[in-house]
Parts: structure tokens; C-alpha cells; sequence
């Protein structure tokens, strides 16, 4: 640029740079930008257009502090606790990096820088002229677009696009799927539909098959019921001839029985009235030795008497008179006995005989009835016989008219065990054939046209399924990187709204700043706040704020958001172009309040107008003037 050779000392804390226009002030932080590696300004299309006219190359060079923290050097391949930093720029487009005078790859330059947390690409280290103006006229968004550029958060944008963008080519196929989806599902609908009438003609031509099944099988049903009562009839009339046989059988024989009972019973009665008559030859017998016993008795007695005062030879004589009236008296009394006991004998043979007579006339009666029953059994007998053969006949007849319905209903299907009567069937038959004449046209290949086209439906339905399911996550994480984006934004906002609020304090105002959500992320915006002379803040969009606020506002803006990044260096450019020495004192305050309330390294500030410096303050002052085509630089004691 306008410099042949220059030394430009810079100290911790806050260096002013002064000078007029044109004096070559803002080339010196462009020649700091270029070192530590900026590809692109805005002086210049290419790096090679910055060399002095005239001049073949340029050289920038810059001493770092490169102790490092916990003897943890930036560049470890220099052994000192300072590095030279140069950087070479020719003609012919060659642009090489030394450190400590030897050659140095840019990828190890930049890993240097980025160990002491120095970044010259983010535009909030080095902020170069018409900054203020250019983030003054964006859009809201932009803004918000610029500031998580600048505090590294753009990578939390770029996840949440990614998912939108993969959200929107789901939601395209999701669209493109359910349209072609719809297509399919009205022919698979119709098919259906022509299926559920193909499935019903079915039923209908099974339900009629199951009631010409049911008609056979009730005819047969009846014929076996009918046969049925003609195998009982028979089994009856056997069990009644078997029952007659069996009764003839046992007429006859007790006939046979009655008749030789009736003579064993003769003999029985014969033989008692026999001991009947000897019981009573007997009973005389003892009646006539009773009387006889008791007429000696007396006369005994009658002897006793008469000798009333014996003798001796007397006394004895009635002693054996009186001992034979005791022996009579027994015998008399053995008499009676026997007579009693035949009389009991007499009694029982007399009712035995009468038992035996009343049991003979029983038997006598049995065999007549018993020769009745044979009699009438054996005309039973006949009738049984040939009622069976004609019963027979008619079973024979019956089982060739039911063969036929067999074979009929075994073509039907199986056997119908609780048919209806003839005339409910007939109705349902002829119901059933009139349901099935609209479906005559029906056949096969309704039900292959219908899986076919079932199959491509449920198909196009499991995937439609799981385009929406992952349509489904993707949103999801869509919504979960949102939130982590809009917490991670609102903490920042939160933070930066009060070092906003902070810094306006230091001229008598106050400031918030807000995000601006919307539903997707591409809409929200970053929108300032201010207020001025005790005024409650306002949109730096509205038209409240006059041109000097607005501008104030957002240099403090950008001072708190420079605050925010982490860097042992910042600068800005010329931060007081085209403002009135009111507006640039205020500013002048901003930026020292803003460079001494955090503890960067340096911060350079730019002016080309004069400014009165807080008192008892240290302020390194560095002035630039411009003799004879060629920058001059000069330290302030």
C-alpha cells in the first residue's frame, strides 16, 4: 500500500490509531489481516494488488507472544517465547509464510494461531470500515445469519437446514407416494370390490349346494326315519314272536309240571288222610283206656277208704293201693298227652289236606289256562310269522328307493343331520338362485386381479408407511435440533442482550436484543433494541431512533458481540466515519468501555477524527501521517 518500510508498536490493552484520511491508518490493519492468513479484502480483488507501486514484493511481519499456556507453546517448533510471523506477497501471485525467517506451510500457521484462540477469518476479530453500515441496512435474518457466523454457532443452523432439507425431500416422496398411492387404491378398490361380489357369488353357490345337500339329505333322513319304523316294527313283532315262543314253551311246560303236581298232590292227600285214620283208630283207643283208668281209680280210691284204721299188714296194702293210684294217675296223664299231641297231629293233617286240596284245585285251573294260553300262543305264532315276512318286504322295497338319494348326496357333501322341512328349503333354494343371477359373469380371475393389485397396495402402503415413519424421525430430530438451536440462541441472546444492555450504560442508555422466532429457522431474525435520554428501548427498524442512535446502537452492539468471542486480539476499522463529534465522542466511550471491561491481549481502534480520551486512563496512542507519498508512523508518548 502507501508503505515503503514501518515498525508499528502495539501494547496490551487499548492503541488508538489517528491520522487524517488517505494517512494510511487502515493499511496497517489490513497488513495484520493479511499475516494471519485472510485471502479476500476489501481493498483489493487479489493479495499481489496490495504491494506498493512499483515494488516486486511486499512483506508483513508480526512478533507473538508464544509462551502459551502450561509451557504448552502455539508453535512448538520455535524454541523462543516469541515468534516472527511473516508473510511474503510477489507479483507473480506466490504468497509464503515464514517463521523466524524459515519457510512455514499455512496449515501450521493456522494451527498456531488457532492454539491462542486467534481466528482472522471471523469478522468480529478485525472489524474492517463500512462494517456498521453494511450490518445496519441487512434484514433481520441476515443479522442473525452474520452473528452465528461470527460466534461460531453456525453449525448448529447448518444440522437444523440439513434435517429441514431431508424433512422436505421426505415430505416430496411422502406427496409423490400418496398420490400414486391413491391411484393404486382406487383399482385396488374396485377389485375389492368386484372380489367381495366374486367372495359372495361364492357363498351364494355354496349356500346352494348346502341346501340341495340339506333337500337330498331330508328326503333321505325321511327314508331312513320310515325304514327306521319299519326295522323297530320287525324287531317288535320278533321280540313279540320270540316273546310268544318263549310263552308257548312255558305253557307247555307248565302243563307238564301241573299235571304231575296234580298227581303228587293226589298221592300227598291219599297218603294224610290215611295217618288221618289211624290218629283217629288211636283216639279211641285211648279214650276207651282213659275211661277203663279212671274207673279203677275210683275203685282204688273207694278201697282206701274203707280201711280207715288199719293194722299193719293193712298199712301196707293201702301203701301200694295208694302207689298205684299214683301210676294210674301218670298213665292217665301220659294219656292225655298223647291225646293232645294227636289231636294237634289231626289238626294239622286236616289243614294240610285242605291246603293240599285248595292247591290241587289251583294246579287244576293252571293247567286249563296253561292249555288256553299254548293254544292261543300258537296261533300268535303264525300271525307273527307272516306279518314279519310282509314287514321285510316292504324294508326291502324301501332300501332300493334310498340307494339312489345316497349317491346323490354323496356328491353333495357330508351328511345333514338336522334338515328343515321340504317347503323352507324349497323357498331358500330358489331365494339363493335368484341372488346368484346378477353375479353369473363373475369368474377366477376377479380373485387373481384382486391379490395382484392387493399386493401392489399393500406394497405401496408399507412403504408409504416407512416414508412416513422416517418422515416421522427426521421431523423429530428436525424439532430436537430446532430447540437445541433456539435454547443455545436464547442463552446467547440472554448473554449478549445484558453485556448490550451493559455497554449502552456507559453513555445513559439502554438496549435489549431479541430473537425472533418462526417456525422455520430460515425466517427468524435477530431485531435490536435502544433507548436514548431516558426513553424506553425501541426497534432499531422503527422509525424512532434518529440516524446517530441507530448507528451508536449497533457499534454497541457489535462491541458486546465482539466481547463474546474468545481472541488475544480485536480491532475496528474507522468506526466514526460521517458521525458529529457528539456521536463519535459517545462511540469513543463504547469502544474503551468495550476493550478494558475483558482482557484481550490488544484492541486496536481506528479514527480519523479527534477524540478526547477518558482522563487518567492509559490509552496507547499511535499517529499515521502521510510525507511524501509514503506512510509515517509515530508513537504518542
Amino acid at each position: 500500500m502507501s508503505y515503503t518500510n514501518a515498525s508499528v508498536p502495539l501494547e496490551p490493552g487499548l492503541n488508538l490509531i489517528i491520522g487524517p484520511n488517505g494517512a494510511g491508518k487502515s493499511s496497517i490493519l489490513l497488513g495484520i489481516s493479511v499475516v494471519l492468513g485472510q485471502t479476500y479484502t476489501e481493498r483489493a480483488k487479489r493479495l499481489s494488488d496490495l504491494i506498493r507501486w512499483g515494488e516486486e514484493e511486499a512483506r508483513v511481519s508480526i512478533v507473538l507472544d508464544n509462551t502459551g499456556l502450561k509451557s504448552v507453546k502455539p508453535f512448538p517448533h520455535a524454541r523462543g517465547d516469541s515468534v516472527t510471523l511473516t508473510r511474503i506477497l510477489k507479483k507473480s501471485g506466490d504468497y509464503n509464510y515464514l517463521l523466524n525467517n524459515k519457510p512455514v506451510s499455512k496449515t501450521d500457521v493456522l494451527e498456531g494461531l488457532s492454539n491462542v484462540g486467534l481466528n482472522p477469518d471471523n469478522m468480529l476479530v478485525i472489524m474492517h470500515q463500512l462494517m456498521v453500515g453494511r450490518f445496519g441496512s441487512v434484514t433481520p435474518t441476515e443479522k442473525l445469519l452474520m452473528l452465528e457466523d461470527a460466534v461460531g454457532f453456525a453449525a448448529y443452523r447448518k444440522e437444523v437446514l440439513e434435517s429441514s432439507e431431508r424433512l422436505q425431500k421426505l415430505t416430496t416422496e411422502h406427496q409423490a407416494m400418496a398420490s400414486v398411492l391413491e391411484g393404486t387404491r382406487e383399482t385396488y378398490e374396485h377389485w375389492r370390490r368386484e372380489h367381495e361380489r366374486w367372495e359372495s357369488k361364492k357363498k351364494l353357490e355354496q349356500q346352494l349346494q348346502d341346501l340341495q345337500r340339506e333337500l337330498v339329505w331330508r328326503k333321505i333322513i325321511r327314508k331312513e326315519a320310515s325304514q327306521k319304523r319299519l326295522d323297530d316294527r320287525v324287531a317288535r313283532v320278533r321280540d313279540d314272536l320270540a316273546d310268544a315262543k318263549t310263552e308257548h314253551e312255558v305253557s307247555d311246560k307248565r302243563s307238564q309240571e301241573t299235571t304231575r303236581r296234580l298227581l303228587e298232590l293226589n298221592a300227598e292227600i291219599e297218603k294224610f288222610r290215611g295217618e288221618q285214620l289211624n290218629i283217629e283208630h288211636q283216639r279211641g283207643f285211648r279214650a276207651a283206656a282213659t275211661k277203663w283208668i279212671e274207673r279203677t281209680k275210683e275203685i282204688l280210691k273207694l278201697t282206701s277208704k274203707l280201711n280207715i284204721n288199719p293194722n299193719p299188714s293193712e298199712v301196707s296194702v293201702n301203701a301200694d293201693v295208694r302207689r298205684a293210684i299214683v301210676e294210674i294217675d301218670e298213665e292217665a296223664r301220659q294219656l292225655s298227652r298223647s291225646s293232645t299231641l294227636e289231636n294237634e297231629q289231626s289238626s294239622n293233617l286236616r289243614k294240610s289236606i285242605l291246603d293240599l286240596t285248595s292247591e290241587l284245585n289251583k294246579n287244576m285251573d293252571t293247567l286249563v289256562e296253561s292249555k288256553v294260553k299254548r293254544e292261543v300262543n300258537s296261533f300268535k305264532i303264525a300271525a307273527m310269522d307272516e306279518q314279519i315276512r310282509e314287514l321285510e318286504t316292504q324294508i326291502r322295497l324301501g332300501f332300493e328307493e334310498l340307494h339312489p338319494l345316497q349317491a346323490q348326496a354323496s356328491q353333495l357333501g357330508p351328511r345333514f343331520d338336522t334338515p328343515r322341512e321340504f317347503q323352507t328349503i324349497s323357498v331358500d333354494i330358489a331365494t339363493v338362485e335368484d341372488r346368484l343371477k346378477p353375479l353369473a359373469h363373475l369368474s377366477e380371475d376377479v380373485e387373481k386381479l384382486y391379490r395382484n393389485y392387493a399386493g401392489i397396495y399393500e406394497d405401496l402402503k408399507k412403504k408409504a408407511e416407512v416414508v412416513e415413519l422416517n418422515r416421522g424421525e427426521v421431523l423429530h430430530d428436525l424439532r430436537e435440533r430446532l430447540a437445541k438451536w433456539r435454547t443455545i440462541m436464547e442463552k446467547l441472546f440472554e448473554d449478549l442482550s445484558i453485556r448490550y444492555d451493559s455497554l449502552l450504560a456507559e453513555v445513559g442508555a439502554k438496549g435489549r436484543i431479541v430473537l425472533k422466532p418462526a417456525k422455520e429457522i430460515e425466517k427468524s431474525g435477530l431485531e435490536l433494541y435502544a433507548g436514548f435520554k431516558g426513553n424506553d428501548p425501541v426497534s432499531l427498524d422503527s422509525l424512532a431512533p434518529s440516524g446517530g442512535e441507530r448507528t451508536v446502537a449497533i457499534i454497541a452492539f457489535l462491541l458486546s458481540l465482539q466481547q463474546y468471542v474468545e481472541s488475544p486480539f480485536r480491532a475496528i476499522d474507522e468506526f466514526d466515519v460521517h458521525m458529529d463529534p457528539k456521536n463519535r465522542e459517545t462511540v469513543t466511550k463504547l469502544i474503551y468501555a468495550a476493550a478494558t471491561s475483558s482482557d484481550p491481549s490488544e484492541y486496536i481502534a481506528i479514527t480519523p477524527g479527534e477524540v478526547t480520551l477518558p482522563e487518567g486512563q492509559d490509552v496507547h496512542v499511535v499517529v499515521v501521517q502521510n510525507v511524501e507519498g509514503a506512510s509515517v508512523v509515530k508513537e504518542l508518548k
